[in-house]
């Protein structure tokens, strides 16, 4: 029987499932859980004591709005990426995302995964339109996003022509310029491998995550 076992955003399925180790267990949560970091918790917690047979446990996440500050252990060591969301895991470090940051804030990250999960902005109007029609979906995304100044597609596993052609209607819809990045499979490596430096939060049986460890 397997002691470890990974929790992460199905988002980031593709890039964990093609190095996943035959000795670690996964289990992948819905996107969606981002929008409402409380529920994000809540369902992590739910899914931590539901899984007391493991040794370890591990996340495919950051810190993600807050969303797992709080998130408690019994017996088991907790491993968690020291980031504060995904997109620091597609490129590879944190710090590239703060190389990337500070050349351009304004960027909205799209992957393959982040696609296939419908999350990005032109997903969001259609949903919008479906509730309130279309004037009010343009004026409700147009005020969400209007601080962007880019789409950024991170490449990292496979074919990504599909959705790299869906990235750049996003940006149209938005008016704005689209970019490629090519991203690193780097630190789902090191999660998984086992070499935890002082990228990664380990956190002892009995400990909690709060949101100074990602200080």
């Amino acid at each position: 029987m397997n002691t470890t076992k990974i929790f992460a955003c199905r988002t980031l399925e593709d890039e964990i499932m093609t190095m996943l180790p035959a000795n670690i267990d996964c289990e992948f949560l819905e996107y969606g859980l981002h929008n409402t970091p409380n529920k994000l918790r809540e369902q992590l917690q739910i899914s931590i004591d539901n899984s007391p047979q493991y040794t370890t446990l591990l996340f495919g996440y950051g810190l993600c709005s807050n969303g797992v500050v709080g998130l408690k252990v019994r017996n088991q060591t907790m491993v968690i990426p020291r980031v504060h969301d995904c997109i620091s895991l597609l490129l590879g470090s944190r710090k590239q995302y703060d190389t990337e940051f500070a050349k351009y804030p304004a960027t909205y990250y799209l992957s393959k995964g982040w696609v296939k999960q419908e999350g990005d902005p032109l997903s969001s109007f259609h949903r919008c339109c479906k509730k309130y029609g279309e004037a009010t979906a343009r004026y409700v995304i147009g005020e969400e996003y209007k601080s962007y100044q880019r789409i950024a597609f991170v490449h990292t596993i496979g074919d990504c022509d599909e959705e790299i052609a869906y990235s750049k209607k996003v940006a149209e819809f938005l008016n704005i310029s689209f970019v490629e990045i090519q991203g690193s499979l780097q630190y789902f490596e090191k999660l998984l491998k086992g070499d935890w430096d002082n990228w990664f939060l380990v956190i002892p049986p009995g400990g909690s995550l709060s949101l100074f460890n990602f200080m």
